[in-house]
């Protein structure tokens, strides 16, 4: 299929997935607008969200499996299969956080049915985020996300907990925002250009003053959304305070398009300037995994442990960026991949076993869980085993891929820290599997509160299905990401002006 990008039909068409998302956060405004004052209303809501994601992911995989080729102007956004297993990744996050939400909401008496319009917006943002060949388009998709997620961590407006995660994410991330367009505005200076590749072509070896100051500011605004140390401050209380499917969503949408977006920029924009940001991405790769890890080891609190892990996964995945090149990029989407199932099946099992409050589910009140609730303490064995990087789970094959990427360019460094911190992790992954098989309940009726209902059962399974399914067999994913890597430095784009 060839799409001429001149006209508005082909922009459309190469747009579809966001504009498909965009229309569905506006019918579900519309929808709560005149139904909104009960659980019936919130179901709706989060139903109809549904609908709209299976509609993106419908155009998206019909756009992908077209292959296009384009004529016309280059652009604003990309227009290749890099964009498109990102936005596959980002949908499946979303769709996980709206069935994991469906329950959690009428558990915990959030009955706001804007909720789920929220979460669509965020979702829309983290595709022109990842889609984003131009600084203004990922200046643009990160505030639409951003916004929507301060909102979302602050949803339970009764709990002092959630307000504190919003005011704490809204006061750094203006910071963070700051220094990425004080960043676009030095390269624009240096450049004279905001697109990607005019970047690429514009940018002196070695940088300018300036080029090289807009180059450190853009990763400063970039390291805090992934929550890099150290930026990563305001990760644990966030995640810790907000809604826990919203602290999954976070930790994979907000990770993944971010990532994304920081790989296409390095990779498109500056790839002569490997002198410049490649100490910086080690130094804070380097940091991330150390600091992430070390501190994750002192958390009895499951979900303040996971918080903290997912600031050592961002470690890992910088290393990833570092590689660099093929092999480095198609290890980012498989592990980003592999994470995003693993860490919304966590938050998912994590929400389930916090019906009197996550913030009380400890290593220590699993114990039984598992002669109790045995496939809930399966499921939950099986995403700390991926998280650990356990041979036999997707959580393997995405670090076997990035120690690969890693060794390929020599970084042998960031390549022994990876496996000795991976290492590390066992000490807080593996108590909370023995917990559950290995100590006692401490009463026969310990976990009788604790059930799945359909909907988040029905993401749980999936997502550890998957895990399995791609630690046995993982050559369709490493593939896929092997083709959309090559792809990202052949990139075709869409002019959106």
């Amino acid at each position: 299929m060839t799409l001429d990008l001149s006209t508005p039909l082909g922009v459309t068409i190469a747009l579809a997935p966001e504009i498909v998302l965009s229309l569905a956060s506006l019918i579900v405004l519309l929808v709560v607008s005149w139904r909104h004052r009960n659980a019936a209303d919130s179901r709706l809501a989060g139903w109809i969200s549904l609908a709209g994601l299976v509609a993106a992911a419908v155009a998206l995989l019909v756009l992908w499996r077209a292959a296009p080729t384009a004529t016309g102007p280059s652009g604003m956004v990309a227009l290749d299969t890099f964009r498109f297993a990102s936005l596959g990744i980002i949908i499946l996050a979303t769709i996980g956080t709206v069935l994991l939400s469906l329950s959690y909401l009428e558990r915990e008496g959030l009955l706001a049915p804007e909720y789920y319009a929220l979460v669509l917006l965020a979702a829309t943002g983290m595709m022109f985020l990842a889609s984003a060949n131009d600084l203004i388009v990922l200046f643009l998709g990160l505030e639409v996300m951003s916004v929507a997620v301060y909102v979302l961590a602050g949803f339970d407006r009764r709990n002092r907990f959630s307000s504190e995660a919003a005011l704490k994410y809204f006061l750094l991330g203006a910071f963070a925002s700051a220094f990425l367009l004080y960043g676009i505005a030095l390269l624009y200076g240096a450049t004279g250009e905001t697109n990607l590749t005019h970047i690429g072509g514009a940018i002196q070896n070695p940088p300018t003053v300036m080029a090289t100051l807009g180059i450190g500011l853009l990763l400063v605004g970039l390291a805090f959304k992934v929550a890099a140390f150290p930026f990563h401050m305001w990760a644990p209380d966030v995640y810790d305070g907000a809604p826990t499917p919203i602290s999954g969503f976070m930790a994979t949408g907000v990770k993944v398009a971010a990532f994304v977006a920081l790989a296409r920029v390095l990779v498109v924009a500056l790839p002569a300037s490997w002198q410049v940001w490649g100490p910086i991405i080690g130094f804070l790769a380097a940091a991330s995994m150390i600091v992430g890890n070390l501190v994750a080891l002192a958390q009895r609190s499951v979900k303040r442990m996971l918080a903290y892990s997912s600031i050592a996964h961002a470690g890992y995945l910088l290393v990833a960026i570092g590689a660099g090149a093929e092999l480095g990029s198609s290890a980012l989407l498989v592990y980003l991949l592999g994470y995003t199932l693993t860490t919304i099946a966590a938050f998912g099992l994590l929400g389930i076993l916090g019906r009197g409050g996550e913030r009380d589910v400890t290593v220590e009140s699993l114990a039984g869980l598992a002669g109790q609730r045995p496939g809930i303490a399966l499921a939950l064995a099986v995403c700390m085993f991926s998280l650990l990087g356990f041979p036999g789970t997707f959580g393997f094959i995405g670090k076997w891929a990035i120690l690969t990427a890693s060794v390929d360019v020599g970084q042998y460094v960031l390549s022994t820290l990876l496996v000795v911190t991976s290492l590390v992790s066992a000490g807080y992954y593996l108590p909370v599997v023995m917990s559950m098989y290995m100590k006692p309940a401490p009463t026969d009726t310990a976990h009788d509160n604790v059930w799945l209902n359909s909907p988040a059962a029905a993401i749980i399974a999936f997502s550890v299905a998957l895990i399995i399914v791609f630690g046995l067999w993982p050559i369709p994913a490493l593939d896929t990401a092997l083709e959309s890597a090559r792809a990202l430095a052949h990139t075709t784009l869409v002019s959106i002006r």
